[in-house]
């Protein structure tokens, strides 16, 4: 976890988990140190709540976690399973679980084991009935190491290793292999918490082929109607594979030609469309009807045609009465595991057969999920597919190409305002080395967010600047304002670390004074440019040979200011 994930992950254990946890022993230290205290505490029973599946209110009350805990930070019975966790948590991400904490911890498993319980703090011994009963019954006992750190320490493996060898573990019952919970899982578990549901549903493919290598896949023909309600039902979770959602049909010429093709002749849209493919992770065929084969499938979902199924949804819509019984569509159903690779690849081959811009695969990119994870727990959409949905004027979204231009503003690089006024579009292409340097892998949802904000701010204030402008000054409002924010930007990176994502009105606070100074030495310096270069601000503005030197030094010159 980068610093800001950590950060994110902190704040919803406040929310979600310590309202639950048991009162701290000895609280009144003073309330940050308790805040502390309690969030710590929580990681335990973050680790229940994701390891077994339990309750979030019942992790918590799993915990025991306190001053004289005995290196024992939860414990929780599952009777399903008749499992027994022990839990050892640390929520420093720069201190990796260390020797003593491991003896610590099986000490204090022993100590339970023999049935020392005056060794723990009251948080075990309002549950010793509960917990002596567990440790009759329990079938088979789990140690569990949660940690923000990178790793647990060689020293710490070698004490639990050796303390469940066969040769010295106390109880026979005592799982040989302990369960590293580390931030890799930890983060992994929490961003799942904003995946898009799952789609589990049925299908009946007509004169349906086989082909079992090296692929098990099924092909034939799928009644509209049955993909139109699977549709109805799952909306664009049935799209989440595809690079993009559904884009209406007033602003898609091959969406309006399904409309026609359907409404002119049902029993001749087979043959008109170009087909649909879908993968899913679990495929089961089931009974046949009038020649029909149905299937029971788990995780499906749509990866090219997703146009054709909202399509023809939307005309059955619109059209209750129309006869669409006999229109059927070419389906192809591929059995991808889940985190399979192959699932992104035909995607994207798939879909490089039809009119789809580049920029569009990004959707495929995995850091873009992740992106929009991490900033659902903050209440912003980020819609990196294209669709035809509209919002809400109030709604907070980002879109990810606003997100690119915001992101490669906040570069050192000088050249970074020229390239996106010379081919913003490189910085959408996922293949492209300027998409990498803006969508990296330490880009946290937080720092993406507040790169927009203050992106956003600034386009106003240039706007306003521009609008209120004529002639030469009006242009070079116009065509420089990507210079401008940079220099505005690359000067005050400190924005982008503070510790949440940042108000509008923060924003505007921030920028608009400094960029006042900025816009107006910008106005008054690049006429000598212009007059010299015997360019106009377009051409000027768009050139690196005479754009990148007057960038930096005016980012010399405003630094000396």
């Amino acid at each position: 976890m980068t610093p800001d994930q950590l950060t994110l992950f902190k704040a919803q254990l406040d929310e979600d988990y310590v309202p639950h946890l048991p009162p701290l022993l000895a609280a009144g230290r003073s309330p940050d140190h308790d805040a502390r205290k309690n969030t710590s505490r929580a990681l335990s029973a973050f680790a229940i709540h994701k390891l077994v599946g339990t309750d979030q209110e019942t992790a918590a009350k799993s915990v025991i976690d306190d001053y004289e805990d005995h290196g024992i930070d939860a414990i929780f019975y599952n009777q399903s399973t008749k499992q027994l966790f022990f839990v050892q948590s640390k929520l420093k991400a720069t201190e990796p679980f260390a020797q003593d904490e491991a003896n610590a911890f099986k000490e204090g498993i022993k100590d339970l084991l023999n049935e020392r319980y005056d060794r723990f703090n009251q948080n075990l011994a309002a549950r010793q009935e509960e917990i002596e009963t567990a440790l009759d019954e329990a079938a088979e006992m789990i140690l569990v190491v949660a940690h923000a750190a990178p790793e647990v320490s060689q020293h710490s493996k070698n004490v639990l290793d050796q303390f469940l060898s066969a040769e010295e573990r106390p109880d026979e019952r005592l799982v040989p292999s302990w369960v590293d919970y580390g931030p890799d899982r930890i983060f992994a578990d929490f961003l799942a918490e904003q995946a898009v549901a799952e789609v589990n549903g049925q299908i009946r493919i007509y004169g349906q082929v086989k082909v079992r290598a090296p692929r098990s896949t099924y092909y034939g023909r799928v009644a509209v109607k049955d993909l139109a309600q699977l549709y109805r039902t799952h909306k664009d979770a049935l799209f989440e594979k595809n690079i993009r959602y559904f884009l209406g049909v007033r602003s898609s010429a091959v969406n309006r030609g399904i409309h026609e093709s359907l409404g002119n002749g049902a029993n001749e849209f087979f043959y008109l469309n170009n087909g649909v493919t879908a993968i899913a992770h679990e495929i089961r065929p089931r009974g046949t009807r009038n020649g029909g084969l149905r299937f029971e499938l788990d995780g499906l979902s749509v990866i090219n045609g997703a146009q054709t199924i909202a399509s023809c949804a939307q005309f059955i819509a619109d059209n209750p009465d129309a006869d669409v019984d006999m229109a059927y569509v070419m389906f192809t159903l591929i059995h991808v595991e889940r985190e399979d690779p192959f699932g992104s690849r035909v995607t994207r081959a798939r879909n490089h057969q039809n009119p789809v811009s580049p920029a569009q695969f990004a959707a495929l990119d995995n850091t873009q999920e992740r992106l929009r994870r991490e900033l659902a727990f903050a209440g912003i959409v980020y819609r990196y597919r294209p669709e035809a949905r509209t919002w809400p004027v109030m709604t907070d979204v980002i879109a990810i190409n606003e997100a690119a231009f915001a992101l490669a503003l906040i570069r050192l690089d000088p050249g970074s305002p020229v390239a996106l006024k010379k081919e913003s579009s490189k910085f959408l292409l996922a293949d492209s080395q300027e998409y990498r340097s803006v969508f990296t892998a330490a880009l946290s949802g937080k720092r993406l967010a507040n790169a927009v904000r203050l992106h956003r701010a600034a386009e106003r204030i240039i706007s306003s600047n521009e609008a209120a402008s004529d002639g030469q000054e009006k242009l070079i409002y116009r065509h420089g304002r990507f210079a401008m924010i940079w220099l505005l930007l690359s000067r005050n990176l400190q924005w982008l670390e503070r510790g949440d994502v940042m108000s509008t009105e923060d924003a505007r606070n921030l920028v608009s004074e400094p960029l006042d100074e900025i816009r107006e030495k910008i106005r008054t310096e690049v006429v000598e440019e212009l007059d010299s270069s015997y360019k106009g601000p377009l051409a000027f503005f768009r050139n690196l040979t005479t754009a990148r030197p007057f960038i930096v030094r005016m980012r010399d010159e405003l630094d000396l200011l």
